[in-house]
């Protein structure tokens, strides 16, 4: 009887096991065809972005007349003289110089009055909900909208052709966003690390500065790049607002497109210096980047 127990036990488990192990393994080919597909599409999708830096790179180290010969030729003898070219016929020293003090300083005090309002928003509830929804209205509002009066505030202060008058315009446009951002990175925050330190007798500004900032470090990394982003490339305003003291990059990259043509090798180059102080930003700190575009969003 307790063989035969034994047997009516067993066999449905091992009919059970040459059921499922098909299955199985049709699940696990299908979660190998899905993994295969994924990789082919991002690689695609690389490839499409990383071309054209590829094409402006290559083209920047060529000489001018083949940069605009067709079909491209591949193979050549790389120089230099593109980027010889634009450091000696141009000021573009003092445009990069330019275009790294208003992005740094812009950067600094957004950060700083971004990280203060976005820790009394979260904190204290400070304007309730219509507060938060102003300052993302500020944020969309287009540049273009108030160039004007921006440039006849900037005459009337004499601030024409200084970095404040390209600071504080963009302060206006990166400082909601900044707050809107480090908001969601100190709502996740648990008040209890916080109060914590208030018992430990500590004041409400080392919580924040030694407790509250370096937890949201990633998020606050994170929108320190985006923010200098904004500043590293904004067009419109520093093309209204600077004048030859005070001219930007893009401003000087644009210069290479004139009425008689483009020119395609100062161009490049001009981009590929323009591109790599923000590209070694971004790998300097691409632990942090990838940590606060994720951990705010998640509550």
């Amino acid at each position: 009887m307790e063989r035969g127990n034994q047997r009516t036990i067993h066999k449905p488990l091992n009919v059970q096991r040459e059921l499922s192990l098909p299955i199985l393994l049709g699940q696990k080919k299908s979660n190998q065809i899905t993994t295969i597909l994924a990789y082919f599409v991002l690689i695609i999708a690389a490839l499409i972005v990383l071309f054209p830096l590829v094409w402006i790179a290559l083209t920047s180290i060529k000489e001018p007349v083949l940069a605009y010969q067709i079909p491209p030729k591949w193979l050549f003898t790389p120089t230099l003289e593109n980027y010889k070219q634009i450091f000696r016929d141009t000021p573009f020293a003092r445009y990069f110089l330019n275009s790294a003090i208003i992005a740094l300083t812009t950067t600094f005090f957004a950060i700083l009055f971004g990280s203060f309002a976005a820790y009394s928003i979260s904190r204290y509830k400070t304007g309730g909900g219509f507060f938060k929804g102003w300052i993302l209205n500020n944020r969309t509002m287009p540049a273009i909208a108030i160039l004007i009066p921006i440039f006849l505030l900037a005459n009337i202060f004499k601030l024409f052709d200084t970095y404040w008058a390209l600071i504080i315009p963009y302060l206006s446009f990166i400082l909601p966003f900044s707050i809107w951002m480090i908001i969601s990175y100190f709502d996740v925050i648990p008040r209890d690390m916080e109060e914590a330190a208030l018992v430990d007798g500590a004041t409400q500004l080392q919580a924040l500065l030694y407790v509250d900032m370096p937890l949201a470090a990633p998020g606050i990394a994170a929108t320190a790049i985006l923010s200098f982003l904004f500043s590293w490339n904004e067009f419109l305003m520093a093309l209204i607002l600077t004048g030859n003291n005070t001219r930007t990059l893009p401003i000087a990259v644009s210069n290479y497109l004139t009425q008689r043509g483009v020119q395609y090798g100062p161009l490049s180059a001009a981009i590929v210096v323009m591109i790599i102080p923000v590209t070694l930003l971004a790998f300097s700190i691409r632990g942090y980047l990838v940590k606060g575009l994720s951990a705010g969003a998640i509550k």
